[in-house]
């Protein structure tokens, strides 16, 4: 992993955990002397957080961790239902032994979990692996970046913080994975739906405080 890798991961770890919340300014020279590094790869990473979109460019300024606004969990979850149901039912489809074992891994993880952010790991790993047993890349990575928004708002929201280790959050991985046992592509994409738009309602609720 190069420098500017790895200065672009503890940027955005920092902005996932809300350690740097959404709306803070950011500036190349502070980032350099925390990091002890050059401006050079935080210039870099910077550049990458903002293609991807994680930081705002504020021109001859800085930048500005991307604010968080209600539209953006409905513009997330509308993807996610554009994509995972489909990636569901193809993983009920192809999924080997070997798949199906590591889910449960997963699950398995998720439900012995102590914290938040283990239990968001395992859960967000549950979600990937159903894209990597479709076996395309190009989805894979799109997820990546949805999943990697939600876990920040379940950081973001601290009211919701019991919710990735609820019994119905747990229930319904548990429901998919049985689909995919089963060989049911149709039930593995209606359970998807039910759980993505459950998630959602709940990230709707506590972002608008209900």
């Amino acid at each position: 992993m190069s420098l500017t890798d790895e200065v672009y991961e503890r940027i955005k770890d920092q902005i996932l955990r809300v350690q740097r919340a959404p709306g803070t300014a950011i500036y190349e020279a502070e980032l350099a002397t925390e990091y002890g590094v050059s401006k050079t790869p935080v210039r870099e990473a910077l550049r990458l957080l903002s293609q991807t979109g994680w930081v705002v460019v504020l021109p001859r300024k800085g930048y500005l961790v991307r604010p968080v606004e209600l539209r953006d969990i409905r513009d997330i979850f509308a993807v996610r239902r554009m994509i995972e149901p489909e990636v569901a039912a193809a993983a009920a489809a192809r999924a080997t032994a070997d798949d199906l074992g590591l889910l449960a891994g997963m699950l398995g993880e998720q439900h012995s979990a102590s914290g938040t952010d283990a239990a968001l790991g395992a859960a967000g790993a549950f979600h990937l692996a159903l894209a990597d047993i479709g076996g395309n890349p190009r989805v894979r990575a799109i997820l990546q970046d949805l999943t990697d928004e939600v876990r920040r708002l379940h950081y973001l929201l601290p009211q919701i913080e019991g919710h990735i280790t609820s019994e119905e959050e747990l229930r319904a991985h548990d429901l998919i994975l049985t689909a995919l046992r089963d060989r049911d592509p149709e039930r593995a994409r209606e359970l998807t739906i039910e759980h993505l738009n459950e998630v959602a309602q709940t990230l709707v609720r506590g972002f608008s405080g209900v």
